[in-house]
C-alpha cells in the first residue's frame, strides 16, 4: 500500500521532469543528430555500450561517430561492440569510425562501421594474432631466484615461464589452438565488414603493417583525412543540418530521463552483476584495481535472491581467476541464488580457472566463440628469494617450534614433506573443482575430467565439450535469463546493471564521480586496472589458486606485436610485488 501511495505521489513530477530532459536532448540533437564518442583506455566498454545503445534509440539520432584510439579490450568485448554496431546500422543509423594508428583489435571494431576514416599519416598494424611466450627459468636461476610451483593439471602452465626455458608440449598445444581460433575470427570479421574474401584479408595481414595509402588502396579504409573533415563527410551522407553532439552528454540526459520514468516502476527486472578482475578473499583494493571479492560478492547475491522484483540474474564475468577458496565461497552464493531464481553466466573476454569456477554454479553458461574458457585446474607455489638476498648481503634466521613455520616464507623452497603435503592439498582442491563443475553441468566427473587438466579452451570449443551451454554475448544471456524466468515475449521488463565498487570515503567517491562526470559521465567513467596474475600469486603464497596460466594480450590494442606472458621489463617492474612476499 505504501509503495502504491509513493508511486502515485511521485509519478507526475517525475514524468514531467523526464519529458523536460527529453526535450532538452531533442533540441541539442536537432533533426539530424550525430553522437560522437572517443574510445580509449578510460572507457568501461560494456556499461558504455549499453548507455550508447539506449541514447542511440532516440528518434533524432541519425548517426554515430566512433574515434577509435588507445583501446586494449578483449576479443569478446570487441565482438559485443561489433554486434551492437550491426544492430544500430540495421536500425538505419550511419556509423563512421576514425582511426589514426591501430592494430588488430582497433581495426576489428572499426571494420564493422559503414565508413572508416584514417589519418593520412597513420598506419594499420593488423598483423594477425600471434603468441610470444617468454621464459625466465635460466635467468632467474642466475639471479638466485627459484619459483617453487606445484600444479594439478597437465595444462596448468602458469609456473612454466618462471621455471622452464621453453613451453611444455601441453602448453604449446593449448596456445596454438587459442591463437588459431582468435586469428580465424579476426579474418572472418574483417572480411565480413569490408566485403572482402578471407584469402584477400589474409594476404593483407601478411603484408601489414600498412601505410594509410596502402590501406585505402586495399579497401580496408574508405577515405584519408583528419577529424576536421568529418563535417563535410556527414553533410554528404546525411545532409547539411547534421549536428554532432558528445555521446557522454546525451547519455547523461537520456539516463536520467529513464531513471525518472522507472521510479517505482513495477515491471519485473533482470539484474546484471558485472564481475571483473582477479578472485580474491579480502576487500577490493582501494588502488582502483578491479577485483572479485569473496567478502563483497556474496552479500550482493543474497540481496538479489531476496528481491521479488528481480526475476533473474546475469553474471557478466571477465576474470582470470585467483584464490580457489574465494572462488568456492562465491560459487556457493551463486548456488544458493540459483535455488531462488534463474542465474545465467555470461562469459566475456576471459572466464578461466576461478572465473569459470564461479560460472559453474549458474543455471546456464553463455560464452563468446573467442572467450578464454575453462582452465579447470589448480596451481600454487612461491618465489624463493633466499639465494638472491644472500647475494645482496641479506641473511635471514628463522627461530620456530612448529615444523611448518615459515612454509609461506620466501627464504627456502618446500622440503620434500612440505611439497608432498602441498601437492595433496592441490589435488584435493582440484577434485573439488571437478565436482563443482560436474554438478553445475549436470554431467559426471568422468565426462568433465578429460576437458579439464588446466586446459584453456575457446568458447566454441568449450561449448562442443559441454562446458558451455550457448554461444553469444551479454544480450543473448539476457534473453536466456528472461526465458528461464518465464517472462513472455513482448512483456515489459527492466535491466538493472550492478557494479561493486571499491571501498572508499564518501568524499573520494564524490570526487571520483565528479571527475568522471566532467569527462562524459556514464560513457567515459574510468576503467579500473585488473589485478594481475602475478600479484594474486604474490598475495597468496602456499595457497591453492584457480588461476589462468598467463597474462594474455593477443594484439587487441594498437601494438602490432601480439604477446602472451610477461616480458622481462614487466617482470622487473613487478619486483616490488615480489618483495611483499
Amino acid at each position: 500500500m505504501l509503495r502504491a501511495i509513493l508511486r502515485a505521489l511521485t509519478r507526475p513530477p517525475c514524468w514531467l521532469s523526464a519529458r523536460t530532459l527529453d526535450l532538452i536532448l531533442e533540441r541539442r540533437l536537432g533533426p539530424r543528430g550525430v553522437l560522437e564518442l572517443r574510445l580509449d583506455h578510460r572507457l568501461r566498454p560494456l556499461p558504455a555500450l549499453r548507455a550508447l545503445e539506449d541514447v542511440a534509440a532516440h528518434p533524432s539520432v541519425r548517426g554515430l561517430v566512433l574515434h577509435i584510439r588507445d583501446i586494449h579490450w578483449g576479443w569478446a568485448v570487441l565482438a559485443e561492440w561489433r554486434e551492437a554496431l550491426a544492430r544500430l546500422r540495421a536500425a538505419g543509423l550511419l556509423v563512421i569510425a576514425t582511426v589514426e594508428a591501430t592494430g588488430n583489435g582497433g581495426y576489428y571494431l572499426a571494420s564493422a562501421a559503414d565508413r572508416v576514416l584514417m589519418a593520412a599519416s597513420g598506419e594499420l598494424g593488423v598483423v594477425g594474432v600471434g603468441a610470444a611466450l617468454s621464459f625466465f627459468g635460466p635467468a632467474l636461476e642466475k639471479l638466485g631466484v627459484q619459483f617453487d610451483v606445484v600444479a594439478a593439471g597437465a595444462y596448468k602452465s602458469f609456473g612454466e615461464q618462471f621455471t622452464r626455458s621453453g613451453p611444455s608440449p601441453e602448453n604449446r598445444e593449448a596456445m596454438e589452438a587459442l591463437v588459431e581460433t582468435l586469428h580465424r575470427e579476426l579474418v572472418r570479421g574483417i572480411a565480413e565488414g569490408r566485403g572482402l574474401g578471407p584469402e584477400v584479408v589474409q594476404g593483407l595481414i601478411d603484408r601489414a603493417p600498412l601505410r594509410a595509402d596502402e590501406a585505402l588502396e586495399a579497401g580496408l579504409v574508405d577515405a584519408l583525412g583528419w577529424d576536421d573533415s568529418l563535417d563535410a563527410l556527414l553533410e554528404e551522407l546525411l545532409g547539411d543540418e547534421a549536428r554532432r553532439i558528445g555521446a557522454g552528454f546525451a547519455a547523461r540526459l537520456d539516463r536520467w530521463a529513464r531513471r525518472l520514468d522507472a521510479l517505482f516502476d513495477g515491471a519485473p527486472a533482470v539484474a546484471v552483476l558485472h564481475l571483473e578482475g582477479g578472485v580474491v578473499m579480502g576487500d577490493q583494493p582501494q588502488s582502483g584495481r578491479a577485483a572479485i571479492s569473496a567478502r563483497d560478492v556474496p552479500p550482493v547475491l543474497a540481496q538479489l535472491a531476496e528481491q521479488p522484483e528481480v526475476k533473474a540474474v546475469v553474471l557478466s564475468i571477465d576474470s582470470p581467476g585467483g584464490s580457489a577458496l574465494a572462488s568456492d565461497i562465491i560459487w556457493r552464493s551463486v548456488e544458493l541464488l540459483k535455488r531462488e531464481k534463474p542465474v545465467v553466466a555470461s562469459l566475456s573476454n576471459v572466464a578461466a580457472s576461478g572465473g569459470y569456477y564461479i560460472a559453474a554454479g549458474a543455471s546456464e553458461v553463455v560464452a563468446r566463440p573467442n572467450t578464454m574458457t575453462g582452465s579447470i585446474g589448480v596451481v600454487g607455489g612461491k618465489l624463493v628469494l633466499g639465494r638472491a638476498l644472500e647475494k645482496l648481503g641479506v641473511s635471514t634466521t628463522v627461530i620456530a617450534r612448529g615444523r611448518n613455520v615459515g612454509v609461506e616464507g620466501v627464504w627456502e623452497p618446500f622440503d620434500d614433506r612440505q611439497r608432498a603435503r602441498f601437492r595433496e592439498r592441490l589435488r584435493a582442491t582440484y577434485a573439488l573443482f571437478l565436482r563443482r563443475v560436474s554438478a553445475g553441468r549436470r554431467r559426471p566427473v568422468s565426462a568433465i575430467a578429460p576437458h579439464a587438466e588446466g586446459r584453456v579452451w575457446s568458447g566454441s570449443d568449450a561449448r562442443d565439450r559441454g562446458l558451455v551451454d550457448h554461444l553469444g554475448g551479454l544480450d543473448y544471456a539476457l534473453r536466456r535469463a528472461r526465458v528461464l524466468a518465464g517472462l513472455r515475449s513482448g512483456q515489459d521488463w527492466r535491466r538493472l546493471d550492478i557494479v561493486i565498487r571499491p571501498p572508499g570515503s564518501r568524499l573520494m567517491n564524490l570526487l571520483r564521480r565528479a571527475t568522471s562526470e566532467g569527462r562524459g559521465a556514464g560513457l567515459l567513467s574510468p576503467r579500473p586496472e585488473r589485478s594481475s596474475s602475478l600479484e594474486i600469486l604474490a598475495g597468496s603464497p602456499d595457497q591453492p589458486l584457480a588461476l589462468f596460466p598467463a597474462e594474455l594480450d593477443l594484439g587487441a590494442g594498437r601494438s602490432p606485436l601480439a604477446t602472451v606472458g610477461f616480458t622481462a621489463l614487466e617482470l622487473l617492474s613487478r619486483w616490488r610485488v615480489l618483495n611483499k612476499l
